[in-house]
């Protein structure tokens, strides 16, 4: 997607909530579900979102948390970001059994809107080919995938 069709379909969203969530997951590795492994992904994960947005997570913060995923945020005065990875519980519906990391993004600056940073991110996220994700509002409307969600969104 070019960033013109992604500030068409991430601005419309900006209006209420002005936070974006990412539901992200390992990419399917030549048509087999890749394998999981939380420590190994949330890791990786990390050390990706820290890369794009030039950022350091709070590691003091980014600890193992009582149900045995992980927690990461930082805090800015241009930006909020939070990371939380944990393994997929089962039963989780489809879609979100796939992408079960949530990453929150909101903008704190007057220069950029959090759509810009939301589309940005999911942009430079998406170029890695290692991830599935599906951007919603905070409200649960789909903003976009880079998979197959279905029709009953």
């Amino acid at each position: 997607m070019n960033d013109s069709a992604l500030s068409r379909t991430f601005e419309p969203y900006d209006g209420y909530g002005k936070v974006f969530y990412f539901n992200i997951g390992p990419a399917d590795s030549g048509g087999e579900l890749a394998p999981w492994d939380s420590d190994a992904f949330a890791e990786q994960l990390r050390r990706d979102v820290e890369a794009v947005l030039s950022l350091t997570f709070d590691v003091s913060r980014g600890v193992v948390d009582p149900t045995g995923g992980y927690t990461y945020w930082y805090e800015s005065d241009e930006r909020s970001v939070s990371l939380q990875v944990s393994d997929p519980e089962e039963g989780d519906p489809f879609p979100f059994g796939k992408v079960p990391a949530l990453l929150i993004i909101r903008s704190r600056s007057e220069e950029v809107a959090t759509w810009e940073l939301a589309a940005g991110l999911y942009r430079d996220l998406c170029s890695l080919g290692t991830y599935f994700i599906l951007a919603e509002t905070k409200h649960g409307d789909l903003v976009t995938a880079n998979f197959d969600v279905g029709d009953d969104w």
